[in-house]
């Protein structure tokens, strides 16, 4: 099944004419504020999302997520939530907390834990052409990460996917690394693009298994990762794999005028940093975040 830009229209419209809640979130990111801050050679933004403190300040330790009923599980969903079954196992859903105008959740219909990045990932970015499919790690951003799910969002949106389409371009196909670009980023990342011929399943495999580091115990966690995977302009299958080495930084946990409310998924780590705090909004400095992408991810400086 392939949903193109009408379709996905179609569905947020149709989805926000019976939830008002979406709504409100929906219409309030006309007022969203941004502002861009460069890193090196890497131009990202902050963004100012109220709504979004429901994910940035979610509890997701054992306890609290024991504690809760599944907000993933049919059963548990709101009743104006429409459910469109994108492949078999997988539903798209809107997300009603959305960071951008067009923002889907694509929960497994099995309650399963955010393990690993399923392999169903490539099927679902070719069945959304234009967008970027991406997977939070389990403990790399994922506020449900007791149920197996993606998001998606239009990959145009994501600064990183943006400059890596221009650094690692198709006609060099396989991997990657931020290592291998004549640029500076603030973080280390993994960059496939898949040839269909044999060489692309082992391009594949590193975007499927590429995993982030546990600093305590010093071993490759598939739940410390960031990964996306989308369909580029020239019909070749791309991803992305950030790795990371912790779920959040250390001023989300500090008192004061020194805490910070960051919580970094995907999306942040893609080069738009989403607080739902304007205190947050308007502290940031590009120090700030180098410091909060250097303590979450792999720093690879040059």
């Amino acid at each position: 099944m392939i949903i193109d830009n009408e379709s996905f229209n179609d569905l947020i419209e149709q989805q926000l004419a019976i939830w008002p809640l979406a709504k409100l979130n929906y219409d309030a990111l006309a007022k969203t504020e941004r502002r861009k801050v460069a890193l090196g050679n890497f131009e990202m933004a902050v963004q100012c999302n109220p709504s979004r403190i429901v994910s940035t300040g979610a509890k997701t330790d054992k306890e609290s997520i024991a504690g809760r009923p599944c907000f993933l599980c049919r059963a548990n969903r709101p009743k104006e939530q429409i459910t469109t079954e994108i492949l078999p196992g997988w539903e798209l859903l809107v997300n009603p907390y959305p960071i951008l105008p067009v923002h889907f959740t694509i929960a497994s219909t099995t309650h399963k834990p955010q393990e690993s990045v399923p392999f169903d990932i490539v099927e679902l970015a070719e069945s959304l052409p234009g967008m970027a499919v991406f997977f939070n790690g389990a403990r790399a951003g994922a506020s449900a990460p007791d149920h197996l799910h993606l998001q998606a969002v239009l990959k145009d949106e994501l600064p990183l996917l943006r400059l890596v389409e221009q650094l690692h371009p198709a006609i060099e196909p396989g991997i990657k690394t931020s290592s291998d670009f004549d640029v500076r980023l603030p973080y280390f990342i993994v960059s496939g693009v898949v040839a269909p011929d044999d060489s692309g399943m082992s391009a594949l495999a590193a975007g499927i298994f590429t995993g982030g580091l546990d600093r305590d115990l010093h071993l490759t966690d598939r739940e410390l990762v960031n990964t996306f995977f989308w369909v580029g302009g020239d019909r070749l299958l791309r991803y992305v794999v950030v790795p990371r080495r912790a779920h959040r930084p250390s001023c989300y946990f500090c008192e004061g005028d020194e805490k910070r409310i960051v919580s970094p998924g995907c999306i942040d780590m893609a080069g738009l940093m989403i607080v739902p705090r304007p205190e947050d909004y308007q502290r940031l400095s590009a120090t700030d975040i180098m410091q909060i992408y250097s303590e979450v991810a792999l720093a690879d400086y040059k």
